[in-house]
């Protein structure tokens, strides 16, 4: 036997000795009710205890020769799955969704949250597959919108194609001349069949989705029946044969809530105006801007204005004549579209423009003026606002692309290009001249 083995042997017995004596006088204390011999033998009892804890800690940290230490317990690991990281399904905007990588693709895809896809935290856990299907149907959503500066303001009316580009006054040129990151916009305006999926997800009842000073009044966003929803919607539905019109009866907060939802954002207003104007900058600070996005000639025949007679919004794929030069539909006319922009940013220093006002484009079907019907028009309301011909579409900035594809070869790229060539570059349609 060897020495260290001795001394635990001799440890052991000394404490099992305290023991023992200690519950022969705890014994005769409980037999003859004596309080004394209770305390000596309680208090024995303890150290012994208290000796063996010792001793089993330290044998455990120690381990005798010949003696082997106990193993720790680890979990086996676990079978490598498709599965998305936990830290996908924490975002809020997960919240709910399928774990295998298939089923939520689909399920994003067929709400149109394509563009949660390509948010790099996602897209790098995703297959080749799934990022192609999110990219062609990006590119059938949405029209580019390349980088370059845009003149907003008052200059912006005298900026036009046909009569020759404008230098914009030096001491003004930092508040109305603005550089837009390209991006792309969607190609139509928000419908109400694609609004009716927000509701049916429950988008009014998840916080996470809504600014924080909206929240008082979450609950005034309400429809006809008092169900969340677009003012003039019923029961939380949109009328019937109605999918397909853009949604109105929703603030700047619900619109910003549903953005978030799909992974968008709403519009700058120098964005929406850079996607209708179309600004070609023939020398640094010279710039040449449309009147409309089909050209300088106003044509009641390409937008839904007072003087077509329609007396309400259509369906968002009327009118494709009146496109922008990228494709984008009906930024004139039907709808005014609401901007992330305050309404104060571009107005002239003499106005009293209230601070909290949003910026609103575009004009709508009972908009009376042609030149309230503009590319470079500006109108604003109150972002609390519900109004009866007020809408909204979304923007994506380029650079979420460029992340999500930034892996991949030239070769790769050049199979996974999708056959519509606006994806890159966005070719310009045949203006058709028109006499004023």
């Amino acid at each position: 036997m060897s020495r260290l083995q001795k001394m635990f042997e001799v440890r052991r017995s000394a404490w099992m000795g305290t023991a023992i004596i200690a519950a022969a006088v705890f014994s005769c204390g409980l037999w003859w009710h004596h309080a004394g011999l209770l305390g000596g033998g309680a208090v024995g009892l303890c150290m012994a205890f208290r000796s063996f804890g010792e001793q089993v800690e330290e044998d455990r940290r120690n381990p005798l020769p010949g003696r082997s230490r106990p193993r720790k317990q680890t979990a086996e690991p676990a079978e490598r799955t498709d599965a998305p990281p936990p830290s996908w399904l924490a975002e809020p905007e997960f919240a709910g969704l399928p774990d295998s990588p298939d089923a939520l693709v689909d399920e994003l895809l067929a709400g149109g949250r394509y563009a949660l896809l390509l948010r790099p935290e996602m897209s790098q856990h995703l297959e080749r597959g799934h990022i192609v299907r999110a990219v062609r149907h990006l590119d059938e959503a949405m029209g580019l919108v390349p980088a370059g500066r845009v003149l907003l303001g008052p200059q912006a009316e005298q900026s036009s194609s046909s009569g020759g580009a404008v230098d914009p006054n030096p001491k003004s040129s930092d508040r109305y001349l603005h550089r837009v990151a390209a991006l792309y916009l969607d190609r139509h305006p928000v419908t109400n069949e694609q609004f009716q999926q927000f509701i049916d997800a429950g988008g009014y009842e998840k916080l996470e989705y809504w600014d924080e000073e909206a929240l008082p009044a979450l609950l005034d966003f309400v429809d006809q029946t008092g169900q969340p929803g677009p003012r003039y919607w019923i029961e939380g539905r949109h009328r019937t044969n109605e999918e397909r019109r853009p949604v109105v009866g929703v603030s700047w907060y619900e619109a910003t809530a549903y953005g978030r939802w799909v992974g968008k954002r709403m519009p700058t207003d120098a964005e929406w105006t850079k996607a209708g104007a179309w600004p070609v900058e023939s020398a640094p600070g010279r710039i040449a801007q449309r009147r409309y996005p089909w050209g300088e000639s106003f044509d009641i025949r390409r937008a839904n204005l007072w003087g077509s007679q329609r007396k309400e919004p259509v369906d968002v794929d009327e009118y494709s004549d009146g496109a922008s030069v990228g494709g984008i539909h009906q930024l004139v006319g039907n709808v005014w579209e609401w901007t992330s922009s305050p309404l104060g940013m571009t107005a002239e220093s003499t106005f009293h423009v209230p601070e909290t006002y949003k910026s609103v484009r575009g004009g709508a079907y009972d908009t009376y003026f042609e030149n309230h019907a503009t590319c470079h028009y500006q109108s604003g309301d109150h972002p609390l606002a519900r109004r009866h011909n007020i809408g909204f579409r979304l923007a994506l900035p380029m650079a979420t692309l460029e992340v999500a594809t930034g892996n991949e070869t030239p070769s790769d790229a050049a199979e996974q290009q999708p056959q519509s060539s606006e994806l890159v570059t966005p070719q310009p349609t045949p203006e058709v001249a028109v006499a004023v």
